[in-house]
């Protein structure tokens, strides 16, 4: 029996996505399935892929024989060439693994033999095409459809192998039996963040995406740690201080006077002339308009890593290698640095002038924020030229910064690789 499967998801990657499996062998077989994967297994093109292995292999006799086809190495190459390294180690931080451990046991039960074959997908393959139809009906649906994970016993295997393991398996493992918890704090910043990005550019991220947008390499080291503290609300800032008896002062804003000094309210709502005027200068070096620039709040900021220019109706055609798609990448990166260094360079003022007692003139400020700004287009210029040494990354640096350097009709087109052409953002527009 020949039996062709195949995952489906809606929004792929998204808080909100939607997964499919889809079984077909022949027309009107009654094998066929579209099927709605639970959300909790979690929702992704490859865990649709995997589950529609599964249950396929729920649905024939143990005694048939039977080859698998799908588009999916992940699937394929799962459960036949990593399967061995995976049991013995204890399938510690593998992806999926309840879903793994179900087919190889179901495997593992049947007398016939079994085969799994891999084809390209939309390659115009009848089955595959039929497969991936039925999985993305499934995907569609409301209404989720039962999957049995249930492994027999004798065909369970506990644990890792002592003679295979190695110490940063066993470390993993060992994490991964911990059980982490985020204050209500936390949960309410990770929560607010995601609703800035919806709001932003219409997408419902995961909250594991806006950890990981911590730690984006568009983002500097410091910066990256500076939000990832924020996110965790442990800036000893506003509330922090009522805890301490006497130091109940340093939670009112020395600036506001009434206002609670917490990072909202120091990023983006205090009136002191820092943070007025850093926004406004990131706001003008933005070459793209304002309706694509974010209103500036706190969730947009805490997703520094995340930001990407929304699409347009004509955007959404484009392949990613097209030009279009490579100048909208780079686009989103400078908004990404734009909106990070601004947001921790007001971090860093505030500190100064709470801790050191120093007061910064709006010239100050400005020379400040040129500094930081051109200091990370430097460095930029560096890891390109320098380091990485590709066409891309010097393409990636030109895109990120088309529109903001000054004179830019004026310079050489090997300025970003070219260390004896100077190069600086535009200088702010003049104040009216």
């Amino acid at each position: 029996m020949i039996i062709y499967t195949d995952g489906s998801c809606i929004k792929n990657g998204k808080d909100d996505a939607q997964c499919g499996a889809g079984i077909w062998v022949d027309d009107n077989h009654p094998i066929n399935r579209a099927i709605r994967i639970p959300k909790s297994f979690g929702q992704s093109n490859q865990i649709g892929e995997l589950a529609a292995v599964v249950v396929a292999l729920q649905l024939i006799d143990n005694f048939v024989p039977c080859t698998f086809i799908s588009d999916s190495q992940y699937v394929i190459k799962g459960l036949t060439e990593f399967i061995s390294k995976w049991e013995d180690n204890g399938w510690i931080g593998i992806n999926n693994s309840l879903l793994f451990r179900v087919a190889v046991a179901l495997l593992r039960q049947r007398s016939a033999p079994t085969g799994f074959k891999w084809v390209k997908g939309h390659s115009g393959v009848i089955g595959n095409e039929n497969s991936d139809e039925r999985a993305g009906v499934g995907a569609a649906r409301e209404t989720e459809d039962p999957i049995d994970t249930e492994i027999p016993p004798n065909f369970d295997l506990q644990g890792a192998k002592l003679s295979t393991i190695t110490q940063r398996i066993a470390y993993k493992g060992v994490r991964a039996q911990k059980q982490y918890t985020h204050t209500p704090g936390t949960e309410t910043r990770v929560s607010m963040t995601q609703e800035a990005l919806q709001a932003f550019n219409g997408e419902l991220e995961t909250k594991a995406t806006i950890w990981k947008g911590c730690q984006n390499k568009d983002l500097r080291r410091n910066i990256q740690q500076f939000l990832y503290k924020a996110l965790y609300n442990v800036q000893r800032v506003g509330d922090w201080w009522n805890n301490i008896p006497g130091y109940e002062h340093r939670s009112i804003c020395p600036y506001c006077e009434e206002d609670n000094e917490n990072m909202s309210h120091i990023l983006t709502e205090c009136t002191h002339n820092a943070r007025e005027t850093i926004w406004e200068l990131a706001k003008s070096l933005w070459p793209y308009g304002d309706e694509s620039w974010p209103t500036i709040n706190l969730g947009i900021i805490l997703a520094s890593g995340c930001l990407s220019v929304p699409k347009t109706e004509e955007d959404k055609n484009d392949r990613p290698d097209s030009i279009g798609a490579i100048k909208r990448r780079g686009a989103s990166r400078l908004l990404r640095i734009l909106i990070s260094e601004s947001a921790h360079l007001i971090w860093v003022l505030r500190c100064e002038r709470a801790i050191q007692g120093i007061t910064h003139t709006k010239k100050q400020i400005t020379t400040r924020w040129r500094r930081a700004i051109n200091k990370r287009l430097t460095l930029d210029r560096v890891t390109a030229s320098k380091i990485i040494k590709k066409p891309k990354a010097i393409l990636k640096v030109i895109y990120t910064w088309t529109g903001t350097i000054k004179d830019e009709n004026n310079i050489p087109q090997d300025w970003v690789s070219n260390p004896e052409v100077l190069v600086g953002i535009k200088p702010p527009p003049a104040p009216s």
